[in-house]
This record gives C-alpha cells, sequence and structure tokens, in this order.
C-alpha cells in the first residue's frame, strides 16, 4: 500500500514565538506552530477512494 494519510486537519495553530528572541524572524517567514491530527487508510482500497477525490486540508476558522 502507498503511504499516505486519510482526514488530515490542522486542529490548532499559534503565535508560538511571539516575544521570544527569533520572534523578527519567524513573523518575516509568516512562521506558526500548529497541531495536526489524521489516520493511515485501513485498506488498499480506502487509499485509492482518497486519493480519486479533491485533494485539500481544511483549516477550522477560528481566531488566534
Amino acid at each position: 500500500m502507498a503511504a499516505g494519510f486519510n482526514g488530515f486537519e490542522i486542529t490548532w495553530r499559534a503565535d508560538v514565538f511571539s516575544g521570544a528572541p527569533q520572534e523578527s524572524s519567524a513573523a518575516s517567514f509568516g512562521t506558526l506552530g500548529i497541531n495536526f491530527r489524521a489516520r493511515k487508510p485501513h485498506d488498499e482500497q480506502e487509499w485509492r477512494d482518497a486519493v480519486s477525490g479533491a485533494q485539500s486540508c481544511v483549516v477550522a476558522d477560528r481566531n488566534y
């Protein structure tokens, strides 16, 4: 089975460099800290079904 994940989702993001010595450098690149979750497909067919659809990553619209 090909390597990959199903159901990839970014669950949290924040400006983790705020107040750190590298703050200006991180801000220049738009660096954020994130948490994500995903899972391996159960079998080859589930993997094929996932890759045959549109590939996207949805980020929940939250205030950060």
